[in-house]
């Protein structure tokens, strides 16, 4: 009898839910890529995140059939892509003019709008010339307008996209030199964007605000300051955290793991410090997004090009 109930009680230590399968570090797979010609200005720079649609942004010239189908505008067009936590495609839309324009940046707001913040040109400044009617014009010369070309990328350009794609607002503001937003970011009033401007071969940091009426202010130059990524970064993911990381030997509670070389990795934890999931990936993390429901959405450099990873099984 007290064999059965030894034997009983072990069999039950092997399938209780807190003896669970062993955590393994999963390679990152299948990710959003800009498909696109060699030598192309085509270029994924960005995205955010809500409940039902991943939004990415990026600059199109000649490619991206995978992520955007409406017609071109005009030399390199900016875009916004929705899709969901499978990678369908819900909507697409190119921003932009007859000119050059590129997006650079995204970010939503309380009412689900999507904000991206790009660069497109000032229009051509047409000047007309004067001709002194007491000057004799003995061949009857006509004098024609005359353009004087401008900087290019020296306007930064905001666009405001409603939740089912529709263009809602654009907004300008004219910079003296090349201006390249990097980030935009909502704060509960205002859209904060900072990024670089650069004139006579001088890169300068610049910030910016943008409230939801449109108007600019407090635009302020200065150094670009040195930045250190933390060792560990924390994201919250519901009652659980994602660390983010760069592996070089082994990871806490996946003793399975050890690295080879130093290796990006993304791993959940409970706040009890129990690992539920892990992930890899080949290239330098950019940005971290965690949505309820879809997991967790990452961005990643590889070789100078930016892919977005969806983790569900971060979720």
């Amino acid at each position: 009898m007290k064999f059965r109930v030894a034997l009983l009680v072990l069999s039950l230590a092997f399938f209780t839910p807190s003896a669970n399968a062993a955590i393994k570090v999963a390679p990152a797979k299948a990710p959003i890529t800009s498909i696109s010609p060699a030598g192309s200005g085509d270029q994924i720079s960005d995205f955010t995140v809500n409940p039902t649609v991943i939004a990415i942004v990026g600059t199109i010239e000649s490619g991206l059939a995978n992520l955007v189908t409406t017609p071109t505008l005009g030399g390199s067009d900016g875009f916004i892509t929705a899709l969901d936590k499978s990678k369908v495609r819900l909507w697409d839309l190119r921003l932009g003019s007859a000119s050059d324009d590129i997006a650079r940046a995204v970010t939503k707001d309380r009412s689900g709008y999507f904000w991206i913040a790009g660069s497109t040109s000032k229009p051509m400044e047409t000047a007309t010339s004067v001709v002194d009617s007491a000057t004799l014009n003995l061949d009857s010369v006509s004098v024609e307008p005359v353009s004087t070309p401008t900087n290019s990328l020296n306007r930064l350009v905001i666009w405001k996209v409603g939740i089912t794609g529709q263009l809602a607002e654009t907004y300008y503001f004219d910079v003296d030199g090349m201006v390249a937003p990097s980030a935009i970011n909502f704060d509960g009033t205002n859209m904060k964007i900072i990024g670089t401007v650069t004139k006579d071969l001088t890169t300068q940091q610049f910030s910016i605000l943008l409230d939801q009426s449109g108007s600019f202010s407090r635009f302020t130059p200065g150094k670009i300051p040195a930045q250190k990524p933390p060792a560990i970064a924390t994201i919250k993911a519901g009652v659980n955290n994602l660390k983010s990381f760069i592996s070089k030997t082994t990871i806490i509670g996946i003793p399975s793991w050890r690295a080879k070389s130093p290796t990006p990795v993304i791993v959940k934890y409970t706040k009890a410090g129990k690992a539920l999931a892990a992930n890899s990936f080949t290239g330098k993390v950019k940005k971290i997004l965690w949505q309820s429901g879809v997991g967790a959405v990452v961005l990643v450099e590889t070789n100078l090009d930016n892919e977005v990873h969806i983790l569900t099984n971060m979720s």
